[in-house]
Parts: structure tokens; C-alpha cells; sequence
């Protein structure tokens, strides 16, 4: 059934500049080249990490990736607009701007000058989502020590498998290069001093697709300095925290425009408000427009949940937000018990996971929207997870 619609239910299968063998292949043969140079670049910076599960993590990516090519053959995929307008435009810096306009200027190279076929740019976009969650992969390692639980595999490890994660980000489409520039950006926050090249880069990306998420990644970093005790010079300290206020306001109006709002507050924006009635009239999902901030957010993090009924897609969430439940125990247990104890890139990462969903929360209307937008933000409830469940390992420890 699914064989027969995908060659004659979507005509989409049957054109050349949609499906073409030959640059898939290309494609392909260039994601291992560059997947194994990588790892053996990784390997040998990173001690703890084993060049095998990189591997495991990449051919993860690529299956459901193969899944997600099923899952827009047979739905609506905003994917197929990007191909298309970027495909048919002849001016590539035309699209140079914040928003949907940046990830048609970041395809355009790949579908107008190389003239790559649909589903080739399709895996293009899914290797940059697998950059970026496996920068966030390398991040935990780097900050949070655990021992190995389930044969060779830490929590750390296992975590990283959870399927939505990559099955929504492995499309060309924000999904998936917003996941990139937020690996990037925590990569270079991690080592703010010798990566600054990564975190200005990741950074800038974020800006372009969504102004409003690094809105709140520069208002996190704020209060991560404010209320942290890091261990730089004082003077350092204040040169960072006003280059952020400085970013802050000079972003603040482009947050604006893309929310179509004249204030910084969003509670009360009526704008945003319309932008969330329209988007609970697609058709996937729970219409979570009414709902009040905090069942919105519970809703954002934690939902669908079996009673939902959202079909196959949304069953497999469920049990991965059964998990998420599970993990939130041991956040609350873990993290904040030991607020105290927490350095200022943890703290960071926790105030860009609250604050970044507030922002995609309050412009959710439809529980499908939300389980596409969580996927972006989740690397960092990961984050936090991880190092929350660290005290577990101490306190085991201890009593021994």
C-alpha cells in the first residue's frame, strides 16, 4: 500500500527534479565520507566517546529518516514549498533574511545552482540535524561524567536514540537546521573561550531562522551570569554580560517583527494570540490555542500522550514522552535539590529550554505543530537531565 502511493499516489516520485537516483547516491556516498572523517576527528579529541556509537547514532538518523521520506509522502510536508521556491528562483542573496526566507537561501545553492533533486536536498538537511544533535551529543560528554548502565551504553547514550528527535529533524526545513545552529551555539557555549567561532556561528544561524529562540538563548546567558559564580575574571564576566544586553536590544525589534508585535511582552500580544488561532487550524493534532501557559507548556513538553490518539506517529511519542515524565523526576529530585551546585553553562542551558519554550508555546496551536517544535529545543531538557541524574550516581557512591 505505501509502495503503490509512493510511485503513482504522489506524482511528486514520478519527476525527475524530485526523485533522481543518480545525485541520492552522491548524496549518500558524501554523508559517509564526511560521517567518517568526523568521527575520527572526534576521536581523537574526545577519549570517552566510542567511534562505534557515533556510527550506531548516525545510522539511527539515517532509518528514520528513510521513515520520515514515507511520512511526507503521504502528508503535507512544508518541505516540498522550500524545494520548490528555492528550486525556481534565480537570485540567491533575494533570499537572504530572517524566517522561512533563510531556509530557502540555504537550499538554493544545493536545488538551483547544483540542480540536486528533492529528496537528495532532503538528505543534505537531514545530515545538518544530525550535526547538530550530535554536537549536543559531544557537549553532555565533555560536561557530565556517567557510568555505563545498559552494556556499553550510559544514560547519556541512551537518551540520544529516542526517535523523535531525529525524525524531526531529518527534512529540509527549520527542523532540521535550527537543530545545527543550536549544536553549534552550545558546542561553542561549553568552551565560550576557545569556540567562540562555533558559538558566533551557531548563534548567527539561530538569529536567521528563528529570532525569537535566540532571544531567549541571549536573555538566558544573562541570568546565567547574574546568578552564577563562574569561575572567570570579574571583568570578563561584565564584558560578556553587556555584549549580550547589546544583542538583546538590538534583536529585540527583529523578534518583533517576526512575531508581528510592538511589545516584548508576548503574554499579551494580540498578534501572537491570531498567529496561534491560525496555526490550530492545521489539521494534525490537539487545538491547544485555549489552553492556559502552564498546560500549554505541559502540553509543549510532554504531550501526545496515549489518550491523545494521534495515530502510529503520535503512539511512538507517547512512549517518549512517558520517558520525558520519568526524566522530569529526576530533574526535580537531581537538579533543583543541587541548584546551588550548578555551574553557569548548565543553568544557562536549563533558562534557554524554559525560556525558548515559552516563546514556540505560546505560538503553538495545534499539538502536531508541537511535537515538530519540541524536537528543537529537547537537546537541552537532555542537558539537564544528564546532569541531574549525575547526583544519583554520587549519592550511589556514597553509600558505598
Amino acid at each position: 500500500m505505501i509502495l503503490l502511493s509512493l510511485t503513482s499516489g504522489n506524482p511528486r516520485w514520478g519527476q525527475w527534479n524530485y526523485f533522481n537516483l543518480m545525485d541520492i547516491l552522491f548524496v549518500i556516498i558524501i554523508s559517509f565520507v564526511l560521517n567518517s572523517y568526523l568521527i575520527n576527528r572526534i576521536s581523537n579529541r574526545f577519549v570517552n566517546v566510542a567511534t562505534s556509537y557515533l556510527w550506531i547514532l548516525f545510522v539511527i538518523h539515517i532509518f528514520l529518516t528513510c521513515i520520515y521520506f514515507l511520512y511526507a509522502a503521504n502528508s503535507t510536508s512544508d518541505s516540498v514549498s522550500y524545494f520548490n521556491v528555492s528550486s525556481n528562483s534565480y537570485e540567491w542573496f533575494s533570499h537572504f533574511n530572517t524566517g522561512t526566507s533563510f531556509i530557502h537561501f540555504l537550499a538554493w545553492p544545493f536545488t538551483s545552482f547544483f540542480g540536486f533533486s528533492y529528496y537528495a536536498v532532503m538528505l543534505l538537511f537531514s545530515l545538518f540535524g544530525y550535526w547538530g544533535i550530535m554536537l549536543f551529543y559531544l557537549v553532555i560528554k565533555e560536561n557530565v561524567l556517567l557510568d555505563n548502565s545498559v552494556g556499553n551504553f550510559s544514560p547519556i547514550e541512551l537518551v540520544f536514540l529516542l526517535p523523535n528527535l531525529h525524525f524531526w529533524t531529518s527534512s529540509l526545513g527549520k527542523g532540521s537546521s535550527i537543530m545545527f545552529g543550536l549544536g553549534l551555539f552550545t558546542y561553542g557555549l561549553s568552551r565560550f573561550n576557545l569556540r567562540y567561532k562555533s558559538l558566533a556561528l551557531g548563534g548567527f544561524i539561530v538569529f536567521m531562522i528563528r529570532p525569537h529562540i535566540f532571544f531567549a538563548a541571549i536573555l538566558s546567558i544573562m541570568l546565567g551570569l547574574l546568578f552564577t559564580q563562574l569561575a572567570i575574571k570579574k571583568y570578563l564576566r561584565w564584558v560578556i554580560f553587556f555584549v549580550a544586553l547589546i544583542l538583546f536590544l538590538l534583536t529585540s525589534d527583529d523578534v518583533m517583527k517576526m512575531a508581528d508585535s510592538d511589545s516584548l511582552n508576548i503574554f499579551n500580544s494580540t498578534s501572537i494570540a491570531h498567529r496561534a488561532s491560525e496555526l490550530s487550524k492545521a489539521k494534525s493534532g490537539v487545538n491547544i490555542e485555549e489552553y492556559g501557559l502552564p498546560l500549554k507548556l505541559f502540553t509543549f513538553w510532554f504531550r501526545p500522550l496515549f489518550f491523545d490518539g494521534m495515530g502510529i506517529v503520535g503512539l511512538i511519542a507517547s512512549f517518549e514522552n512517558l520517558i520525558y515524565l520519568i526524566m522530569l523526576f529526576y530533574i526535580i529530585k537531581g537538579a533543583f535539590l543541587n541548584w546551588t551546585e550548578w555551574n553557569g553553562f548548565f543553568r544557562i542551558c536549563f533558562f534557554i529550554f524554559f525560556f525558548a519554550s515559552i516563546a514556540l508555546a505560546q505560538v503553538t496551536g495545534n499539538l502536531g505543530i508541537a511535537m515538530r517544535q519540541k524536537a528543537q529545543l529537547m537537546p537541552f531538557f537532555l542537558i539537564v537531565f544528564c546532569k541531574a541524574f549525575s547526583y544519583k550516581n554520587l549519592l550511589y557512591e556514597n553509600r558505598e
